[in-house]
């Protein structure tokens, strides 16, 4: 009987038990066998507890000393007590071990034939590269921020590359049960296989096909909105992800692509959208005017102008600012560099008068005329 299979002979009796550790069973085939591992760890440390609990109590009460009797000497040496609880323990506790560190190697063993997903964590967001060189198109609301969601087929292999671009954040989706840290100038893997959908497994009810929602979280400290560092994975079936891949923006306007785009490749972080300070300066009413730079030029944003900042943002920093955004070279597509100056046109007063309809603010319905448009700035002065 595999380790799978124990599962349910082993943890029903204890369901409560598990789903007070964990928000839900394993999303994985080798999450299932961690689980396990997990659980009978715990049971058996708690089985060993209340036995040798109980036994302390028993001799506390039968050897006690009572008045009237001389005290009993106690035994120097008991060797075949020694050896029995010495071998017993090295033996569970090296089967624990071995066992542990085979889950261990299969979760760390990329799996052969995945498809290769590239992933980049910058502050204070993810951001995923798919095979089609397009990255997500949908993100949900968290609170005061909107965050990404990455699509991932179902009952298939797949490797994560991973990076960063400034500090060490770490890749954490609770419900695979293991986590890896992301360096800059290093990539690291994560490799997985999302169990198959039930027909009636729907964790967003607004969706029409089965889907399995899991959160991903940095893990690593990473500044001051570590906290807000987070993403959905959002397990579909296979069709519904081979389609989308096909054409992740569908007919939608360019202004809306980069309002997609700010939210989802982590630009939020850093230029907010309304007007006010951030790290990076707003993109509201940006395209279009002057600005001064630290190197004493000064210039007009532009579609050229933004589409360098957004290549090269380091050659133009911005007057108040320091250049802490990484290039967007190779992780945004023409399309989408274009949607993004399309978005930055739509929201300026001035790039109003470049033909660009106006879109509306961030969690409004919008209708937008189309565009051209190049990618967002994380977090620097442009």
């Amino acid at each position: 009987m595999t380790h799978a299979a124990l599962i349910p002979s082993l943890l029903s009796p204890a369901d409560a038990v598990q789903r007070f550790m964990f928000r839900r069973p394993g999303s994985s085939p080798v999450t299932h066998e961690s689980d396990w591992m997990f659980m009978y760890i715990f049971w058996l440390s708690t089985a060993i507890f209340i036995g040798l609990m109980a036994l302390m109590a028993y001799w506390v009460l039968k050897y006690r000393w009572k008045p009237g009797q001389p005290l009993i000497r106690s035994r120097s040496h008991n060797t075949p007590l020694e050896i029995t609880w010495t071998v017993i323990p090295t033996i569970v506790l090296v089967t624990m071990f071995f066992q542990g560190f085979r889950i261990y190697a299969k979760q760390q063993t990329p799996v052969s034939g995945a498809i290769v997903m590239q992933v980049t964590a910058m502050k204070w967001s993810w951001s995923i590269m798919y095979p089609n060189g397009a990255g997500t198109s949908e993100t949900t609301r968290n609170g005061a921020v909107d965050i990404p969601v990455f699509l991932m087929p179902e009952d298939t292999p797949i490797k994560l590359e991973m990076i960063s671009e400034d500090v060490i954040h770490s890749f954490w989706i609770p419900d695979f049960r293991f986590k890896q840290d992301v360096f800059p100038n290093r990539k690291t893997t994560y490799s997985f296989r999302a169990d198959p959908l039930a027909p009636d497994e729907h964790d967003n009810p607004d969706i029409p096909y089965p889907n399995r929602e899991m959160w991903l979280f940095c893990a690593e400290y990473c500044g001051d909105n570590h906290s807000e560092m987070a993403g959905i994975i959002r397990i579909v079936p296979k069709d519904v992800y081979a389609k989308w891949s096909s054409d992740p923006w569908g007919d939608m306007a360019p202004a809306q692509i980069g309002q997609k785009l700010w939210a989802g490749r982590g630009c939020n972080a850093c230029h907010t959208v309304d007007g006010g300070a951030n790290t990076g300066p707003s993109w509201k009413n940006l395209a279009g005017y002057e600005s001064t730079y630290t190197d004493g030029t000064t210039a007009v944003l532009d579609s050229n102008h933004i589409r360098d900042s957004i290549l090269n943002p380091g050659a133009k920093v911005r007057t108040g600012f320091t250049n802490q955004m990484p290039s967007y070279a190779g992780r945004l597509t023409e399309k989408e560099i274009n949607a993004i100056i399309a978005y930055l046109n739509s929201i300026s007063d001035k790039g109003q008068n470049m033909g660009v309809a106006p879109v509306a603010p961030a969690g409004e319905a919008m209708a937008i005329a189309p565009a051209p448009a190049p990618p967002p700035p994380a977090g620097d002065g442009h």
